[in-house]
């Protein structure tokens, strides 16, 4: 009987603590040289990506710094030096190495070494990916041919780019490589609005992962982007006009005509430049014939810096402004420029447009439904 007391008074005590002896520790120590010797005294900090939070610091002493304590669990983390010119990223653990000239770890435990052979094998991709553009540049130098073929060839590259991506998250689905991972896959399948694939590197996701601040984010959009797909009715947007009177995407939107909406913001460059080169022509082209309107939907920015650019680049078509974050939010967009294209009726057509994919697809719609 005293037995079985002692076992249920420990039990107790443990669920009463929160059951710290449960919580795993991360050990980490992690060390770097600065090469800058104006930095003599100054800090380097240590922050987690997942929340931003800054959990450590160390002083430059002798252009070396030194810091080490425990974490929660093996977080794909960043060292800042306190001026913010240089940064590396690594994985926390035990000798791990910063090295800022390439903005990784140069040496460390068994999950840095593993996120230098995912760096290794990425870059090895990307530089492939890199010659196959060049040599499409060359072979076709006009810039609508080029675009054509880019648009032909992207799918199968960004299916490789997918593989390679879901054996990393696979391999590592509860540790800070599989964050890192997650977080560039994320990032490539929201921008080219590939539902499928998103789903897919979720799916893959251990508990840990998934119950993150970047998870529980990317579920998020997954479910805006779900909500937003071609073949679903246009979410509708609310702002003010460039003379501060409200205004919503569906004073315009699902009035009989086709509208593509421009989601931009001023301190973006490929927006503007997008804006010059590709809409203003659409415009002139279309602002007569009563079949296409033109809507610029200023996100992420402030008014009187959307204002001042308007004026700049001269900007004829009408535009939602003061919208700040929300219309991303609703269209599951992680990424600026984001064209989409919406029928007469509201009806989403086409998403994640560019370049001369915006006219052809244009014209392809009006040809299917003959207006």
């Amino acid at each position: 009987m005293k037995a079985w007391l002692n076992k249920y008074c420990a039990a107790l005590l443990l669920l009463l603590s929160g059951g710290c002896a449960a919580q795993a520790q991360t050990s980490y120590s992690v060390s770097g040289r600065i090469d800058d010797p104006e930095m003599e005294g100054h800090k380097v900090y240590l922050t987690i990506y997942d929340t931003g939070t800054r959990i450590d610091s160390a002083v430059i002493q002798g252009r070396i710094f030194r810091m080490k304590g425990t974490a929660p669990a093996s977080y794909y983390a960043r060292i800042d030096q306190d001026n913010m010119r240089e940064y590396a990223n690594l994985i926390l653990e035990d000798s791990v190495t910063a090295d800022f000239k390439t903005h990784l770890p140069s040496s460390g435990g068994p999950l840095n070494r593993s996120f230098l052979a995912y760096h290794k094998q990425k870059d090895s991709i990307i530089g492939m990916i890199a010659q196959k553009r060049e040599a499409l540049l060359r072979q076709y130098p006009d810039k609508k041919d080029f675009e054509q073929k880019i648009a032909e060839t992207s799918p199968c590259i960004r299916q490789m780019l997918y593989g390679f991506y879901s054996e990393w998250i696979q391999s590592h689905k509860n540790d800070g490589i599989g964050f890192a991972v997650w977080q560039e896959a994320h990032t490539q399948a929201a921008l080219n609005c590939e539902l499928k694939a998103l789903k897919k590197f979720y799916s893959l996701l251990g508990p840990d992962l998934k119950s993150s601040e970047t998870g529980r984010k990317g579920l998020q959009t997954i479910a805006a982007l779900e909500a937003t797909a071609v073949g679903h009715p246009f979410r509708d947007v609310e702002g003010v006009t460039p003379e501060s009177q409200p205004v919503r995407l569906s004073d315009y939107a699902g009035k009989g005509k086709f509208v593509l909406v421009d989601f931009w913001a001023s301190w973006c460059g490929p927006c503007r430049e997008e804006g010059r080169e590709t809409l203003k022509p659409l415009w002139e082209k279309y602002k007569d014939n009563g079949k296409l309107n033109i809507i610029g939907i200023a996100v992420w920015d402030e008014q009187k810096n959307t204002l001042k650019a308007i004026n700049e680049e001269g900007y004829p078509w009408p535009q939602i402004i003061g919208t700040g974050m929300k219309p991303m939010e609703q269209y599951g967009i992680i990424g600026i420029p984001h064209i989409l294209l919406i029928g007469p009726d509201g009806t989403i057509l086409a998403r994640g447009l560019r370049g001369t994919l915006i006219e052809k697809t244009i014209q392809e719609q009006m040809n299917k439904q003959k207006i």
